[in-house]
């Protein structure tokens, strides 16, 4: 299809007037395609959440016979909405708030691995000289320094591997943290995961103000974009529109310093009839709840890929040696310098804005150009969001598909309240002639004794119209009794309810709908399995999340170029100050690297489970606290290593102490042995001692029995 209405992009910087600018709004506002039957689609879906529903749509059962008359149509029932789509829905936004943020910043710069070498070559020389210092102190040599704990060449490439982090990665990590607090991120996201989960699209803004990062969140309804075969993202899209409805007021407020005092006096006329002059007349329908519609006017905001000529300039400096720069297609090559150039037309992001019809401004290349370092012409549009362009096989609506299903099931609940109308349960035939009229009865009496007395009296001789004897026996029962029907439809409502919630993947045991009959190991099964069939409709969205991150990295480079000086609260409540250098900081070319959100929870809640144990082995309070506290499996991770490691000192600790009351027992035990064996030894000395001087003692002695007679001899 021939765009004659879109403006030629491939022209000179010079050549591109207001104008030229105008058309390019007007040009791409015609490409859009606003009132194509997928945003009336996409309507629905919203209505069908919020428990909303078309009458009409539903005509083939109230009004199967096509009947004009109103009395005709006349039903004993009442159709209504019974809600099946939204608890669905309300219990994946739950389950996306527990699981894990885990974006982690890495720098793709080409330095980055040189960089990276010369860390670890440091690193091993200055724990070289540690060891070296270390040595010498043993051997007695005086070095004027202490002791210094030293790692080897395999702690150190070990630390590189897996913890060492480029000092530009860390600040581009603090800058994402301070981000998602600043810019509310969370609750955005998950507006944005709503509107995943009930349209299949999700869109978001990013732009710069004040030098600061804004960040919003795109209603599918109010987004239209180029519709490339193989788009997947349309930030990679080459033009995007968006409509917004806002008050004068608010008008006024963002672009007070682009309007003239006739622009404002016109936007400020409430007696214009703008009702019927939108550019996109498909959303009338929705503009209409806003109530006075003229009060409002319609802002469309086109951004667009053009084309700009820009030069490579090589040229001699003044030390002899060739250099590079970028120049724009109005510089002069000056050949006679020795200068040459190379030309090459690369993308540029374009922008501008039609207010209420005719009033074009803000037409100017986009603040902020997201190029690549290596490829300065991939640029990037400030809108983004998944696409599916002409795929819609690929659209994961979790509303879509419980459309059919929510259309059934209020059928079912209509046809239920039409029998419920029809039964009459059991109906006596009572003869009128058998009522004792000739006693004074009537009707009235008799059915009074029958319902308060459980029993009525009869004229056995009563005739009939012809005389006839009526008899006894020509009472009857009948049977209008519908409950087995009614049981049957209400086994169809849960059928139905059942089937939509199991397309889906939502099992009872997901809700925490558990029998006493269900074992654990049944339950966690039928938990896998269910989370199984959702895991897609979350891992399509945290890529999207992942491109966010990415993309208000890059635009922080631009809003940050001059410096910032930055202060915020970490996630566990401390201050914390980041001062940026721009020009370092804009140089760095960051990458986002994403963890399978499933697998990490997984662990994470397996982790958990293990806090109890850990706790009774005595992990302090404050550990278990923080391990709790965090929300990504790698912070667990050093946590744990933490206490695993204070663990092991404890027992280190403990075991260095239980040593040194062994060895003192022991030295105890062996003073007291060595103290015994001193006496026993001063004992036997003196024994020996006494024995001897018992001997000379005997030996000496002058009194004598020579003729041994038992009496001392004299000599």
């Amino acid at each position: 299809m021939a765009h004659n209405h879109i403006p030629k992009q491939k022209i000179p910087r010079s050549k591109k007037t207001e104008q030229w600018g105008i058309d390019c709004v007007k040009g791409y506002i015609k490409e859009s395609t606003f009132a194509a039957t997928g945003k009336h689609e996409l309507l629905k879906y919203y209505e069908a959440y919020n428990g909303q529903m078309n009458e009409s749509d539903y005509n083939y059962v109230t009004n199967p016979y096509n009947s004009q008359g109103q009395q005709k149509r006349n039903f004993p029932a009442k159709l209504r909405n019974y809600n099946i789509i939204k608890p669905v829905v309300d219990l994946l936004l739950g389950e996306k708030t527990t699981r894990p943020n885990n974006f982690m910043v890495t720098v793709s710069n080409e330095d980055a691995v040189s960089k990276q070498e010369e860390e670890t070559q440091r690193l091993i020389l200055e724990n070289l000289q540690k060891q070296f210092i270390n040595e010498l102190n043993a051997q007695g040599v005086n070095t004027g320094q202490p002791d210094q704990e030293a790692q080897t060449p395999e702690q150190v490439k070990e630390y590189m591997e897996t913890t060492y982090q480029d000092s530009r990665a860390i600040v581009g990590q603090q800058v994402l943290n301070y981000l998602k607090d600043n810019l509310d991120l969370e609750d955005k996201l998950q507006k944005g995961f709503f509107d995943w989960l009930v349209s299949g699209y999700v869109y978001s803004y990013k732009g710069i103000c004040m030098d600061d990062i804004e960040y919003e969140i795109v209603s599918p309804l109010d987004i239209d974009f180029s519709k490339s075969p193989e788009l997947e993202f349309i930030e990679d899209g080459d033009w995007i529109v968006r409509r917004q409805l806002m008050s004068s007021n608010a008008v006024i407020d963002q672009f007070y310093d682009l309007l003239s005092d006739k622009q404002i006096d016109q936007i400020e006329d409430h007696t214009r009839n703008r009702s019927g002059s939108f550019s996109i007349p498909f959303l009338q329908r929705i503009d209409d709840s806003f109530g006075d519609n003229d009060r409002y006017v319609e802002v469309l905001h086109v951004v667009w890929k053009s084309f700009r000529k820009i030069g490579v300039l090589y040229y001699i400096d003044e030390f002899g040696v060739e250099q590079m720069n970028l120049v724009d297609d109005s510089y002069k090559t000056n050949k006679e310098e020795g200068e040459r150039t190379e030309w090459y037309w690369v993308n540029e992001v374009w922008e501008g804005y039609e207010i209420d019809g005719d009033i074009y401004v803000g037409i100017n290349p986009l603040e902020g150009q997201r190029n690549a370092l290596n490829n300065i012409s991939k640029c990037k549009l400030p809108y983004n969001g998944r696409a599916y362009s002409n795929r819609h096989t690929d659209n994961v609506s979790v509303v879509s598909m419980g459309v059919p299903y929510q259309v059934l099931y209020n059928v079912f609940h209509y046809r239920l309240e039409l029998t419920i109308a029809k039964n009459k349960d059991k109906i006596a035939l009572i003869e009128m002639n058998t009522i004792p009229k000739r006693h004074g009865w009537d009707e009235e009496k008799f059915m009074y004794y029958a319902d308060a007395l459980g029993f009525a009296f009869i004229d056995s001789t009563a005739e009939g119209k012809n005389n006839e004897r009526v008899s006894f026996n020509q009472y009857q029962v009948l049977d209008m009794s519908l409950g087995q029907y009614i049981a049957a439809q209400i086994q169809l409502l849960e059928a139905t309810k059942q089937e939509w919630e199991e397309l889906l993947g939502v099992s009872r045991q997901r809700k925490g709908q558990i029998m006493a009959s269900d074992g654990a190991g049944t339950t966690k099964n039928a938990i896998a399995q269910s989370t199984a069939i959702t895991e897609e409709i979350f891992r399509k969205y945290e890529k999207f999340e992942q491109k966010e991150m990415q993309g208000l990295l890059d635009m922080s480079k631009h809003a940050f170029r001059s410096g910032k000086k930055i202060h915020y609260i970490t996630d566990d409540y401390r201050n914390a100050w980041l001062d940026i250098d721009g020009a370092s900081y804009m140089e760095s070319e960051f990458g986002i690297f994403a963890k399978n959100s499933s697998q990490e929870n997984q662990k994470m809640e397996q982790m958990r489970g293990l806090l109890q144990a850990m706790a009774q082995n005595g992990v302090g309070i404050g550990s278990v606290a923080e391990i709790l506290d965090a929300d990504n499996f790698s912070r667990i991770r050093v946590l744990a290593k933490q206490v695993e490691q204070k663990q092991q000192q404890m027992q280190q600790q403990a075991m260095e102490k239980q040593q040194q009351v062994e060895q003192a027992k022991l030295q105890q035990e062996m003073q007291k042995t060595q103290a015994e064996q001193q006496h026993e030894a001063a004992q036997n000395d003196l024994d020996r001692l006494n024995k001897i001087e018992v001997a000379m003692i005997a030996a000496n002695s002058k009194d004598t029995d020579h003729n041994n007679d038992g009496k001392t001899d004299n000599k």
